[in-house]
């Protein structure tokens, strides 16, 4: 059986080679937007993950960094590290992350400071958190920080001796020493129960806009990556002046099969998110140890809003400066038409649903008010019109895809890129 080719997304951030799954340590710093990721530059597969890096101008066109930083020998994350945030508000840059120190996967809060305004050069890592011996905590990872009250607070993602999954609050005024104050949301929030079933939860970030406030957690079955879901709530002061949050409603981050871990960068005009788009791992070529392989990429960014009880996603329109028009070519209602590699399909508001077929099957979903259908290589992002959940897929190998829609659609490409 002929394993088909990867066929590279061009538009979306990735490394020229190794792996990459969950983006971290987002922030707009010295004029740019930087994303750090999970990253083996070794090769692709998941193995002794460093930092990668990738900055930008613009939200669309992507410069690759050097390996930002990795694990440290005899250090707190000899075996990786992992996922992690930029800590905002200090007076120097610095990123706070889980140090995984050996293969039992324990793991501690560490702290690095940047030594360069470009962010590409950081300290060693300096522990300032463990995970408790109390209530019932069997895994902590990925912190994520912010201020609420007048003080810094932080969350961090985790799974219970009883197989319940949890978030839990840290205090963190003095960033060099991180108190544990407890168990901030569990399974015991029945909202949370109904929308957000796991073992682990992962990667917690909130979201805070005028509109109200939503915590986004990814979601671990005994070691299986599910998907990512919101919980919109309340976010309020307890009697000690610590957070506290209480869902009201929940729901799919993304309506496709390949997202995960996304991350929250509380920017301007509104919050902006970007997400691992999943790929399994490529075994290196024996006859070929130098091939280019890579395996991951980050979605396309997007703005964040709370809307009453549902959060609200868009394309940042940034990336549309990326389209180049093509009048004229359109896909005719009801009948097959092709995109090669890169291309937008923008297909009306009307009754009726859209379908893009590759190597492995069809996706699509209802056109509603209307859909912008991304396709680059073999990874497709579908954006509602209404701003109701995006979908994500991949669909390894496909370079050419089969388009129709129950409405006519028109078909633009993307910019061409030197990658």
């Amino acid at each position: 059986m002929t394993v088909p080719q990867p066929a590279l997304p061009r538009h979306h951030v990735r490394p020229r080679r190794g792996w990459l799954n969950d983006p971290n340590g987002m922030t707009r710093h010295g004029g740019r937007w930087h994303v750090f990721y999970q990253h083996s530059s070794a090769a692709a597969v998941h193995d002794r993950i460093e930092w990668g890096h990738a900055s930008s101008t613009d939200l669309a066109r992507w410069d690759e960094h050097a390996v930002a930083f990795g694990p440290t020998t005899g250090g707190p994350d000899e075996f990786g590290c992992w996922s992690g945030v930029f800590v905002p508000g200090l007076d120097r840059p610095a990123v706070a992350y889980s140090g995984v120190v050996d293969d039992t996967f324990a793991s501690t809060v560490c702290l690095r400071w940047a030594l360069d305004d470009d962010l590409d050069r950081w300290s060693e890592p300096i522990v300032v958190g463990e995970t408790p011996e109390v209530d019932g905590i069997a895994v902590m990872r990925d912190p994520f920080v912010f201020t609420h009250g007048g003080h810094r607070w932080a969350l961090l993602g985790a799974g219970l001796d009883d197989g319940t999954p949890a978030v839990l609050l840290y205090s963190c005024d003095d960033i060099l020493v991180w108190t544990y104050v407890g168990r901030w949301l569990t399974h015991a929030d029945p909202v949370a129960a109904q929308h957000a079933p796991a073992d682990i939860w992962e990667c917690p970030q909130l979201v805070r806009t005028a509109g109200g406030t939503a915590l986004v957690l990814s979601l671990q079955h005994e070691t299986i990556l599910d998907r990512a879901v919101w919980l919109v709530g309340d976010l309020d002061t307890d009697a000690e002046g610590r957070p506290a949050f209480t869902a009201r409603s929940g729901g799919d981050l993304d309506a496709g099969d390949v997202l995960y871990a996304p991350q929250v960068l509380h920017d301007e005009p509104e919050p902006l998110l970007m997400g691992w788009v999943r790929q399994d791992g490529i075994p290196a070529d024996p006859d070929d140890p130098d091939a280019d392989l890579v395996a991951g990429c980050l979605t396309f960014p997007r703005r964040l809003t709370v809307e009453g009880d549902v959060l609200r996603s868009r394309l940042d329109p940034a990336v549309e400066s990326l389209v180049v028009p093509e009048p004229g070519r359109v896909a005719p209602a009801g009948r097959p038409a092709t995109i090669e590699d890169a291309g937008v399909v923008r297909v009306p508001g009307g009754v009726g649903e859209w379908r893009l077929t590759g190597l492995a099957g069809a996706v699509g979903g209802p056109v509603g008010d209307g859909v912008d259908v991304w396709i680059d290589g073999e990874v497709v992002e579908a954006h509602p019109h209404d701003g109701s959940a995006p979908s994500t897929w991949r669909d390894v190998g496909t370079r050419v895809w089969t388009v129709e829609a129950d409405v006519a659609a028109q078909l633009d490409a993307l910019a061409p890129t030197s990658r």
